[in-house]
């Protein structure tokens, strides 16, 4: 990836995007033989089977559970890029939709930024809940808790694809959002992409969200529940393979963007590639282009942008 300096400027902001988006772009050369066995595939629909999953489980490792430092640390990751963006926008209030255990706004909130935080249930860390940082429920889309053009940055890190209506999601934003004010938005990894089922602590093969059955997967978690059980974060349901994911289409999350140009003026958009699983798209191909909407599906890992609301 590109690693730039910090800066202030939003000009620097929009050049970084602008330069990371080459980056993936010209990445796509890497992608070219596993597209051209996708392209010439003949559908399959039948998924592989619970067999085959336990001999691929021996061969991909499952990555261990990040300790807390790490998770602080990929919160704050994000958190730096918040701040760069209030900073540059001179921000004075500011919208954090989907905290989860609210990392990156207590690091917000430390660091002097005037920062609001809400999720669809309250599962912050001890230390967020002690910081004073001021926190609401509620569900992004229905109706978040706020006025019209309370905040002039909202901003919401990897909770897109989890939200059951994101259309719905992105216009409580907006409304919330004031007239030139701006919208962060990053998600990673979609559905259909190789890590998209959000559990490779558990299935550490790209695509099993796509090789093989909700069905056979969910036979795997109830017979080596007590294998797999530490590899959850807290709070998890550990009965289920993973989070509550919408399954939302790489098409579906850039037509909701294309609708709101009247609204929302693009400064920097990122479609962010993953390339971890073109060797299982070559040997798979004939079940990866039945069971996905398209090939890009498969390497557009997420999404990233920044854009301006406009006055109407």
């Amino acid at each position: 990836m590109l690693k730039l300096p910090a800066s202030n400027s939003m000009a620097f902001i929009r050049l970084y995007g602008l330069l990371e988006r080459t980056y993936f772009n010209l990445t796509r050369v890497r992608a070219l033989p596993a597209w051209l066995a996708y392209t010439l595939a003949d559908s399959r629909d039948a998924q592989l089977s619970y067999e085959e999953l336990l001999a691929m489980r021996e061969r991909y490792p499952t990555t261990p559970k990040p300790s807390d430092r790490e998770l602080h640390r990929h919160q704050e990751k994000w958190a730096r890029r918040v701040e760069q963006i209030a900073r540059a926008g001179s921000c004075q209030q500011v919208l954090e939709v989907g905290c989860g255990w609210g990392f990156a706004a207590l690091y917000l909130h430390r660091a002097g930024i005037n920062i609001a935080a809400n999720d669809l249930v309250d599962i912050r860390a001890p230390q967020v809940r002690e910081s004073g940082l001021p926190f609401s429920t509620g569900d992004a889309c229905t109706q978040l808790p706020y006025p019209d053009g309370s905040f002039d940055l909202v901003f919401s890190i990897n909770s897109l694809e989890h939200f059951d209506r994101p259309a719905a999601a992105v216009d409580e934003m907006l409304r919330v959002l004031r007239p030139g004010g701006l919208l962060y938005l990053t998600f990673d990894p979609l559905y259909y992409s190789p890590w998209g089922l959000h559990a490779s602590r558990r299935l550490g093969m790209p695509y099993p969200q796509i090789l093989f059955s909700e069905e056979t997967i969910q036979r795997f978690v109830d017979e080596y529940q007590d294998e797999i059980a530490s590899t959850y974060s807290p709070g998890s349901d550990t009965t289920k393979i993973g989070p509550y994911l919408n399954r939302c289409s790489l098409q579906h999350y850039r037509q909701i963007f294309r609708e709101r140009r009247h609204i929302l003026r693009m400064l920097t958009y990122t479609e962010r590639r993953s390339y971890d699983g073109l060797h299982m798209i070559r040997r798979y191909a004939p079940i990866l282009k039945a069971q996905s909407p398209s090939f890009e599906d498969l390497i557009v890992s997420g999404i990233k942008l920044l854009g301006k609301k406009q006055a109407v």
